[in-house]
């Protein structure tokens, strides 16, 4: 084998280097100096000494030892400050749900719907907000439950906030999630009015309605997949949401190919099931973490054949980051009931775990946010996360859902959800490389996925790595 194999694009934080086993190779990954290479034991120890003593590269390393001792982007750093520039407004217009999914908590019956008077003050708090800081672009996202369960506030919301909008010289962006089943009538209105529609999909008949049937157990795909087929056709950016459990995981390439061809989405996202009281009570688990990587990649490949992203939340490698999700990152997400929250999650679920992400509330007057809460908020980043610490994913990842995901285990004890991320992000970089190959044969053996997936650090100065 080469000394070294690959060199991605070199562009000196000697900390924020990291090399992780892959099989024979070592892939080296320096996020801040933007390389990534393949190397083999030997040449990363030459590497590694070079850099803790200074010993002259040889001629084969010394372009790595060029790109790694370049100044590197500075690390991300947590939101400080007034809370000035939100990630984007969130209106929940209801928690309820029209459907049954079988690994959902949320509610669903009768529950609280937003007034029209909490949709037009936040959107006037929001439109204020940029005006302020003379912003000329700004986001409006819908939530739920189901947000078009409840679709009168959406509807208004869009149609009110266009127009204020407008007037003050702000293009806004509207993007929902959503489950697909309402009236085709209102799948189109939503095609028509906003730019981006998250839609869940897990696949096919067999497993869409495994997973996310209509209440009393009756099939919800046709429906949905009515839906779809009006979004792809429709002036809206598709992105298909696709939960992943034990039960679809072996699927996921065929699924991958019945989306390409049938929908065109803008993306897929493919995420593996939560574990829930719904989910353990109707027998659901999530996925093995090897044969979840696996899959990842055999659809992420099907999928790139026509230019459709595949991603998986945990491994965005399209920049650094110190949180996973609008948490932290001073989104404003208004509940139906007018209250203001760094999390759409339900509140029991952030109190089952001690966290607080509520920010304030709307008001006559604007948003009346707490800057104690704003700054307490902020605190949950990467830099709270003691698993995260010597991960190569810390600043891809950021620990996933805070609410979710336990991260105050000490580094290196490493849970499935870390697992799944660490491989998938490591094929990733691996496929950037060129290194198809390689990545194929690693993937198909367990003994070199775990050795990989088990690495208590990957930092190359660590002691740890340096046998």
């Amino acid at each position: 084998m080469q000394t070294v194999i690959a060199l991605n694009n070199p562009a000196r934080n000697l900390s924020e280097i990291y090399s992780i086993p892959i099989g024979p190779a070592c892939l080296l990954y320096a996020p801040f100096q933007r390389l990534s290479a393949v190397v083999n034991p030997s040449a990363q120890q030459e590497i590694r000494n070079c850099l803790l003593y200074g010993t002259p590269p040889s001629p084969v390393v010394a372009p790595v030892l060029t790109g790694l001792c370049t100044p590197p982007d500075p690390l991300p750093q947590p939101r400080s400050g007034d809370l000035s520039d939100p990630y984007f407004l969130g209106l929940l217009p209801t928690r309820g749900c029209n459907m049954a999914c079988r690994y959902c908590d949320f509610l669903s019956g009768d529950v609280q719907v937003m007034s029209i008077d909490t949709v037009r003050r936040s959107v006037d708090a929001y439109l204020d907000l940029l005006c302020q800081q003379r912003k000329r672009t700004g986001a409006v996202h819908f939530f739920g439950g189901e947000p078009f369960h409840a679709p009168q506030p959406v509807q208004f919301a869009v149609e009110y906030t266009r127009l204020q909008a407008a007037t003050a010289g702000i293009s806004i962006h509207f993007e929902a999630t959503t489950n697909g089943n309402y009236d085709p009538r209102l799948a189109r209105w939503i095609a028509d009015n906003l730019d981006t529609v998250v839609l869940s999909l897990d696949g096919p008949a067999a497993a869409q309605d495994l997973h996310r049937p209509l209440r009393g157990g009756r099939p919800s795909f046709p429906r949905v997949t009515a839906s779809a087929d009006i979004f792809s056709a429709g002036d809206c950016e598709l992105v298909l949401r696709t939960c992943v459990s034990q039960r679809n995981v072996d699927a996921l390439p065929e699924i991958a190919d019945w989306f390409a061809r049938r929908f065109h989405p803008a993306g897929v996202c493919f995420e593996p099931l939560s574990l829930s009281e719904s989910a353990h009570r109707n027998g659901l688990l999530p996925p093995d973490p090897l044969a979840y990587a696996r899959q990842f990649h055999a659809a992420a490949r099907r999928l790139e054949k026509d230019g459709i992203p595949a991603v998986l939340s945990t491994a965005d490698l399209s920049r650094p980051r110190v949180t996973p999700c609008p948490v932290g990152n001073d989104a404003l997400i208004v509940s139906p009931e007018g209250e203001i929250n760094a999390c759409y999650l339900l509140e029991k679920e952030w109190q089952a775990h001690g966290l607080d992400m509520t920010l304030g509330q709307v008001s006559p007057h604007g948003f009346l946010l707490d800057p104690s809460a704003v700054a307490r908020v902020r605190r949950f980043s990467v830099y709270d996360r003691p698993l995260c610490t010597d991960c190569f994913c810390r600043f891809s990842c950021a620990g996933g859902c805070h609410v979710h995901h336990d991260t105050h285990r000490p580094a290196g004890q490493y849970d499935d959800q870390c697992i799944r991320t660490r491989l998938v992000t490591a094929a990733l970089l691996l496929e950037e490389l060129g290194q198809g190959e390689l990545c194929a044969l690693w993937l198909a053996d367990d003994h070199q996925l775990a050795q990989t997936a088990w690495q208590v650090s990957d930092r190359l100065l660590d002691p740890e790595t340096s046998q």
